[in-house]
């Protein structure tokens, strides 16, 4: 496996705790009544559009990279 792909499969997995990380706090929060309940619902919320969307932006920039170092090896 080439260091690309190898990031590649950290940030997914970074990005997979995260969003289950969330979704059981809020799970949590509101078994337990929390006052807090709605802000980490309004929470998960986000992180289940910003979490991936960040991750494909990365993913995108990791392509363009490894673009370019394939273009100055041809070179």
């Amino acid at each position: 496996r080439t260091l690309m792909q190898r990031l590649r499969q950290i940030l997914a997995i970074i990005g997979i705790i995260l969003l289950v990380g969330m979704y059981v706090l809020t799970i949590f929060a509101a078994v337990f009544d929390n006052t807090k309940t709605m802000s980490y619902l309004t929470a998960s919320i986000a992180a289940t559009i910003l979490v991936p969307f960040t991750l494909w932006l990365l993913n995108i920039m990791i392509q363009n990279k490894k673009k370019d170092q394939d273009e100055k090896k041809e070179h």
